[in-house]
């Protein structure tokens, strides 16, 4: 797909946008995916391993990647979280589709909110493990590992876990003022390569694209409540500066 691509999905006009400036408003008819198209078929190609019917998305905006994973993986269910308290191009989509079984919106649901993800979770999916879980939510470190803590115990044995954005802070265009006072994302990779580097069989390995990294589900029970990375790996002298 060409950086300004667009693919036609039902009655709307589902359009990619590229760089750090936010495209105009998406309407009934026309759908954003806040994303380059070479981006999301990046992605795609990590999906495509797994083939998910059971989906977890965390930071939907307006809701464009959404309904691309939807179309693209005929998926079962898709529950679909975000901060803000509305999307209606979504919303109004899954009405109009009477989707309202394949989608599951969560809205105003903060990513480091436990206690919310797991309810939803459970309820959407009824302890059945998910394939695949997409986290493009407020790409910041605590934040992050609060939601990645929560969820990855429900992807199946196998299943994908991708982080967006890891390396907004280490790319050669990021402006130097922007997030100038957040942690960056990089030592989250770094427990991560070192949960998977213990060989207890929760992480089986971690795939870094420059645009994200794609953590692979081990074999190894995980508790639902309570998983926490620092339980599962020995960092010695290894420092994680955050």
């Amino acid at each position: 797909m060409d950086s300004d691509a667009a693919l036609r999905i039902r009655d709307i006009e589902l359009r990619f946008s590229a760089g750090m400036h936010r495209p105009p408003p998406s309407s009934d008819d026309t759908i954003y995916v806040h994303k380059e198209a070479a981006f999301v078929a990046a992605m795609d190609e990590a999906l495509a391993r797994v083939r998910p019917r059971l989906m977890i998305e965390i930071g939907i905006l307006d809701g464009g990647s959404a309904i691309y994973w939807h179309h693209r993986y005929d998926l079962r269910r898709l529950a679909a979280f975000d901060i803000l308290p509305g999307a209606p191009a979504l919303e109004n989509y899954i009405a109009r589709h009477e989707l309202t079984d394949a989608f599951r919106l969560h809205l105003g649901v903060s990513q480091t909110d436990r206690g919310r993800l797991r309810a939803a979770i459970e309820r959407d999916f009824g302890g059945e493990p998910v394939d695949a879980i997409v986290d493009d939510a407020s790409h910041q470190y605590a934040e992050t590992k609060a939601a990645f803590e929560t969820i990855f115990p429900y992807l199946r044995v196998g299943g994908a876990y991708i982080i967006e954005d890891w390396a907004w802070g280490h790319t050669h265009n990021w402006p130097v003022e922007a997030w100038a006072d957040k942690p960056l994302m990089s030592p989250l990779l770094c427990e991560l390569m070192l949960v998977c580097g213990h060989r207890r069989g929760v992480i089986d390995r971690i795939d870094i694209d420059p645009r994200f990294a794609v953590i692979w589900r081990g074999p190894a029970e995980l508790a639902k409540d309570g998983f926490q990375l620092s339980d599962h790996y020995a960092a010695r002298q290894f420092s994680l500066a955050l």
